[in-house]
Parts: structure tokens; C-alpha cells; sequence
């Protein structure tokens, strides 16, 4: 074989490796994402966890949750203060996996079961109309748009 020859059949192997190089990293992107989806399910799933435990193990903050639901008004400035504190992080909770559905973090499929448990969470209790009108400005405003179709 000739040299330019020889140059051909590196140009070609040269041009091979590259591709097989382009699908490595594809694959590598892909499970990269399926991991980070993955880590922020659990983290999600954590949390929630995290919230639901809380309000099983204290009986007191349950009390003090299920009168801000049900009953806003009848609450101190002292509980109004900690049932708002409690909402807060609840709502911001809904906030995350709504900005992550909104990103392909968290897909249609989990983004639907999230946003139901939470539409089932705040769905005509009065506490929570009150706390979202007093405290929407604090979330993003697409999450306000998603929230404000139920709420008001």
C-alpha cells in the first residue's frame, strides 16, 4: 500500500473513533440524567417524608396544622405565625416539583401524582386560601399562574 493510502484508512479510523467517541458520551449524558432524575425524586421524596413525619411524631404541631386548615381564624398572631412557617415550606415543596416538571427533572407521569397529592393537600380548606392570598408573591410566578386556577 501506498502512503496515501495509508493516510486514507487512518482519515477513516480517525473519523470512526470520533463517532464511537459521540455515542460514548451520549450514553454517558443519558445515565447522567437518569441519575439526576432519580436523586431528585428521592430528595422529593425525602422531604415529604421528612414533613409527614414531623406532623405524626408532634402531636401538637398536628393540632396546630389541621385548626390553620380548617379554621384560620381562630388562630393566635403566635400559631398563624407557625401554621404560615409549616405552609410555607409545603407549598414550596409543590413549587419544586412543579419548577423540576417544568425543567424534564421530574417527568408528566410523577409530576401528575405530585401535583394531585398536593391539589388533595390544600383543595377547599380555608387555611390555605388565606395563606396563598397572603403569601403568593413569594413563589415563582408560573407556579403562581398553576396555583391561582384552584385557589381563588
Amino acid at each position: 500500500m501506498k502512503l496515501s493510502e495509508w493516510a486514507s484508512v487512518a482519515e477513516i479510523a480517525s473519523a470512526l473513533a470520533v463517532v464511537v467517541s459521540l455515542v460514548y458520551v451520549g450514553i454517558q449524558i443519558s445515565q447522567n440524567t437518569a441519575a439526576v432524575k432519580a436523586s431528585t425524586h428521592q430528595a422529593m421524596i425525602d422531604y415529604g417524608r421528612e414533613q409527614s413525619e414531623i406532623l405524626v411524631t408532634d402531636t401538637k404541631l398536628s393540632a396546630l396544622v389541621a385548626k390553620g386548615e380548617g379554621h384560620p381564624s381562630s388562630l393566635t398572631p403566635h400559631e398563624r405565625g407557625q401554621f404560615y412557617e409549616f405552609t410555607t415550606w409545603r407549598m414550596a415543596m409543590w413549587e419544586l416539583s412543579f419548577l423540576n416538571h417544568e425543567v424534564g427533572l421530574v417527568d408528566d407521569e410523577m409530576w401528575l401524582a405530585w401535583d394531585g397529592y398536593y391539589r388533595l393537600l390544600v383543595f377547599d380548606k380555608p387555611g390555605y386560601v388565606e395563606f396563598w392570598r397572603d403569601n403568593r408573591s413569594a413563589y415563582h410566578e408560573r407556579f403562581q399562574n398553576h396555583v391561582a386556577v384552584m385557589m381563588e
